[in-house]
């Protein structure tokens, strides 16, 4: 297996030998130590490095964190940034740079050692599931077909927020599962049981954003099909909340109530499924910790009502009109993760079953949703 290789850029030389003669120590190989942001391009582009090591304070009329930009833009070398300088609005400028770790000086090897690891697992994550999904993408709609011209644009955006929402479970799963390979046998059972939970809960992240994947594909070049048949409705969500229960663990709750009689109801499960579980995944998402989530149906001769109740951040008024939009998230939602298709989906499910949806909603205090399908 070949060496990582690390550009070194750090503008005081003692520093600067000390941390390469650790890089080389732990293994890896140094291509180059420069000590400005100018040298750092020259560098990057001669010696095509798997990682960049940036100290933001160089000399120079470019900082650290403008070279990250530019071997990020250009080369797309992952940025570990590595500084004594920790104040806010630093801080603020590197994470607009997207880096892959960021070190604070004086630090441990072990530390070291550990952020190089995650960060070239994280990167190589990104070039993995841009390289998959880039296959779904030209199979999902030929490049010659009549389709491709109008399809092209948002299979392009999707592309880009599948490939960040991929990133922080592939990175949990690589990392996880390397640190038990290499520690599993001393590791205390909570410690391994944890990681494995880790690996547990980002794999069923995963399958959940490409369930979307292939659901949005369907969708966005109509051969989606109703395929109904009976359902037990409530053992139908009880199945479904064990899952997600299990995915997101014990700090969220997840209240069901079922009222009339739902032993026979009509229904596409495959839609039925990506209808319930985007509804109460998103109201979870943007709920508190250990806030309760509900879920109600109600089966009468001619409808079942199903309705998602939470007590989350709630969609402000300006966002309201293009909730079901694809792509559109709410201004409110901040870091929150999210690719902005789940309600888009919600909605196609719903319009298959000649259904409605509506929802009622306070910014601050919580959404109800309500689906109303006939049965």
């Amino acid at each position: 297996m070949s060496k990582i290789r690390v550009l070194v850029v750090e503008d005081e030389p003692i520093v600067a030998e000390d941390i390469a003669s650790r890089l080389e120590r732990m293994g890896y190989e140094v291509v180059d130590v420069v000590e400005s942001g100018e040298a750092a391009i020259s560098a990057a582009a001669a010696t095509k490095p798997d990682l960049a090591l940036m100290d933001i304070v160089l000399e120079g009329e470019m900082d650290g964190i403008q070279a990250a930009e530019h071997l990020k833009e250009n080369y797309g070398i992952p940025i570990v940034y590595l500084t004594a300088n920790a104040d806010e609005t630093t801080l603020q400028r590197a994470k607009a740079t997207v880096p892959f770790g960021y070190i604070l000086k004086p630090f441990k090897e072990k530390e070291l050692k550990v952020t190089i690891e995650i960060a070239i697992s994280r990167h190589q994550a990104d070039l993995e599931v841009q390289r998959a999904l880039q296959k779904v993408q030209a199979l999902a709609v030929p490049q010659d077909s009549p389709e491709n011209a109008e399809a092209n644009g948002p299979q392009s955006q999707y592309l880009m927020m599948a490939v960040h929402e991929l990133r922080t479970p592939l990175s949990i799963v690589k990392v996880s599962a390397s640190l038990l390979r290499e520690r599993g046998e001393d590791m205390a059972a909570p410690e391994r049981n944890r990681n494995l939970a880790y690996i547990e809960n980002a794999v069923s992240s995963m399958n959940d954003l490409l369930e979307d994947v292939l659901m949005f594909s369907k969708f966005n070049h109509t051969c989606a099909t109703l395929a109904p048949e009976p359902i037990d409705l409530k053992e139908f969500c009880e199945s479904l909340i064990t899952a997600l229960r299990w995915s997101l663990g014990e700090q969220y709750v997840v209240n069901f109530s079922a009222r009339g009689d739902c032993r026979s109801v009509a229904a596409d499960p495959k839609l039925l499924w990506h209808l319930i579980n985007n509804l109460l995944s998103n109201a979870v998402k943007y709920s508190p910790q250990a806030s309760t989530v509900s879920l109600e149906v109600e089966c009468t001769d001619r409808t079942v009502t199903i309705r998602v109740i939470d007590q989350g951040i709630g969609i402000p008024l300006e966002d309201q009109d293009q909730l079901f939009e694809p792509f559109h998230r709410a201004r409110n939602v901040g870091s929150i993760a999210g690719t902005g298709l789940g309600l888009a989906i919600v909605k196609h499910c719903v319009d298959l079953h000649n259904g409605q949806i509506s929802f009622i909603s306070t910014p601050g205090e919580g959404t109800t949703f309500t689906v109303t399908l006939p049965r």
